[in-house]
């Protein structure tokens, strides 16, 4: 399975910082280009599946880079390789394009769901690949697909998320949310720990994307930790270098192999 997270397809349309600063490597980025690669990668290890753990689109994206997106989604599709997916913050604000060249992404991801080149996570299981592993989602600010739009989330908690009964297993959860143990608890969005202890669902492993930057700094083991019981947590890093932190590094996706032995993770460098 190849986890992916924050491709911010449409990137490069905006070269600037959340502070509005020029930042003129990253006209370098070519989000285009980065689904290609994903593409390749997955094709080349002829993984069972890709996980996309949100942040799919950016703030703005033009027509262009879109159907240049939805080529490779369909190669994979071709190709038996089923990619899923859960929606980041970004992905809710590309529902209202600004600029004149942006598009409604929201609107392209569905209809990406609909020719099922995308599969949409939530809190039911979803079985990958028709085999054993179940995946499960929460959206960023546990608002799915259908609901962008439609009220403004202000977060959720642990206790409002049920998730449905799950096969004897692997089970693997995605989210999007500013997590424990990455974040402390006094910054978290949400208390990883928690959620896990009140869930029905025993999860083999925990997929996060969001984080633009190894925790302090620490690109070799700054993006695996253990939550209290011991389940892995996993980010792999942005797919595109969005942030300051990956001006002299490589952005990655991660290749996950899942088996009673545990979970092993294989960078694949972009």
């Amino acid at each position: 399975m190849l986890f992916v997270s924050d491709t911010h397809l449409g990137y490069e349309n905006r070269a600037e910082t959340g502070s509005g600063k020029t930042v003129p490597w990253i006209d370098e980025i070519d989000s285009r280009d980065t689904i290609r690669r994903i593409r390749t990668i997955a094709m080349e290890r002829d993984v069972d599946a890709v996980i996309h753990t949100g942040d799919v689109l950016d703030h703005e994206v033009d027509a262009v880079t879109l159907d240049a997106a939805e080529s490779s989604l369909r190669d994979l599709a071709l190709s038996d390789i089923p990619v899923y997916c859960i929606l980041g913050t970004h992905d809710h604000n590309a529902a209202i394009p600004y600029y004149s060249n942006s598009v409604d992404g929201i609107a392209w991801l569905k209809d990406q769901v609909r020719n099922e080149y995308l599969i949409e996570l939530s809190a039911s299981p979803t079985s990958v690949a028709g085999g054993p592993l179940d995946a499960y989602g929460v959206s960023a600010e546990n608002v799915g697909l259908d609901d962008v739009g439609k009220y403004e989330s202000l977060g959720w908690r642990p206790s409002e998320i049920a998730f449905g009964a799950a096969s004897p297993g692997p089970n693997v959860l995605c989210l999007h949310d500013g997590v424990t143990p990455y974040r402390n608890r006094s910054t978290a969005d949400v208390n990883l720990d928690e959620l896990l202890a009140q869930s029905r669902v025993s999860f083999d492993c925990v997929l996060v994307g969001d984080e633009h930057r190894p925790k302090y700094d620490d690109f070799e083991n700054g993006y695996s930790f253990e939550t209290e019981d011991g389940t892995p947590v996993l980010y792999t890093g942005p797919a595109v270098r969005v942030g300051p932190a990956y001006r002299d590094h490589e952005a990655f996706v991660t290749e996950l192999s899942i088996s009673a032995a545990g979970v092993t993770p294989t960078r694949h460098p972009l």
